[in-house]
């Protein structure tokens, strides 16, 4: 397998969403993924692709190889891009299950990214030991070949990644292990002090940007579903952090976080998927409509739609942050 060594390390990503089609059974679209995934650059060139906010637990293996299809699709990437690609499941043989169906995929088709590899969570287990936390990394390492990319998500998996556990996984895997996300908000394995050698993290937990990259902070760079449509606005972050221009950055990143907690809050009320997913829906289908984006529906992998009044109030949010025509 190819595609092992991550050069050039860039601060930004962002977990794609899904896209689909309006028919009788659920199907991928393509066109509007493609141009997506067009559209965020150059501000963002580096996807989780069937991460959480990409639907990445409830898409069959069909959809799981629609988005290979995609991947793999002469002229598409470049060596610019990189991809990791969630292989969740709620137990280790679900999960190496779908490791075998992404590998075996890539094994005769090329992916024109630079780099390529498999995003793991820990099994949806809250009763879970860090020793069993172990044997469910190892397994599935030692039966893979592409990179890892190590997921710490409580609110779905009901169980935490200890500093000691991913200290042992990287130290036993060496290189093969070369990012962590932490979404749980509560900064703990980075908090821990522990040198844990060339690994990056990634932080996933929207909102207070500025305060947790570096120098500020203490992570690499930032994997958040925001930079599905406020890729641009992160990537200003970063480079006012990069110049040292604090006082820029803390105040974009001020506006970013009041923008997010007050769509998020509301997406919350929505009764099927997840907010991180829909909101960032509901913003990006406002974006690609404009002033046709209620005579538009907005699908989602459930049977509901994205509704039209949170549509329309997150329409509302982009026009008064002056933000509708200004994301590209």
């Amino acid at each position: 397998m190819y595609f092992h060594i991550m050069n050039n390390f860039d601060p930004l990503w962002a977990p794609i969403l899904t896209h689909y089609e309006l028919a009788d059974d659920l199907r991928l679209n393509k066109a509007l993924i493609k141009k997506h995934m067009k559209w965020l650059e150059p501000n963002v060139k580096q996807f989780l692709v069937c991460g959480t906010t990409g639907d990445g637990w409830l898409l069959s293996d069909k959809l799981i190889n629609d988005w290979l299809e995609i991947l793999t699709e002469k002229n598409f990437l470049t060596d610019q891009n990189k991809i990791l690609f969630g292989a969740f499941g709620n137990t280790t043989k679900e999960v190496l299950h779908r490791a075998k169906l992404i590998e075996d995929y890539l094994t005769d088709r090329k992916c024109e990214a630079s780099f390529f590899g498999l995003t793991l969570c820990a099994p949806v287990n809250e009763k879970i030991t860090q020793n069993e936390i172990i044997k469910h990394f190892e397994k599935i390492i030692e039966n893979t070949l592409l990179p890892i990319s190590i997921y710490q998500l409580p609110q779905v998996v009901k169980c935490e990644i200890k500093p000691e556990t991913l200290k042992y996984l990287k130290d036993k895997f060496k290189k093969r292990i070369v990012l962590f996300k932490d979404t749980s908000g509560e900064d703990k394995v980075i908090d821990s002090k522990i040198d844990f050698g060339d690994l990056k993290f990634l932080r996933g937990a929207e909102k207070n940007y500025f305060n947790h990259i570096k120098p500020r902070g203490e992570y690499d760079g930032f994997l958040l579903s925001t930079a599905n449509c406020f890729g641009k606005v992160l990537r200003e972050i970063l480079k006012e952090v990069e110049e040292s221009n604090f006082e820029k950055a803390e105040n974009l990143s001020k506006k970013l976080s009041d923008i997010i907690r007050v769509s998020f809050d509301k997406g919350e009320k929505l009764n099927f998927g997840n907010p991180f997913s829909n909101v960032n829906k509901a913003f990006l289908h406002v974006i690609f409509n404009k002033e046709k984006f209620n005579d538009l529906n907005c699908k989602t992998c459930f049977k509901n739609n994205i509704p039209v009044d949170f549509l329309t109030y997150a329409n509302g949010l982009l026009v008064e942050n002056k933000l509708i025509n200004s994301l590209k």
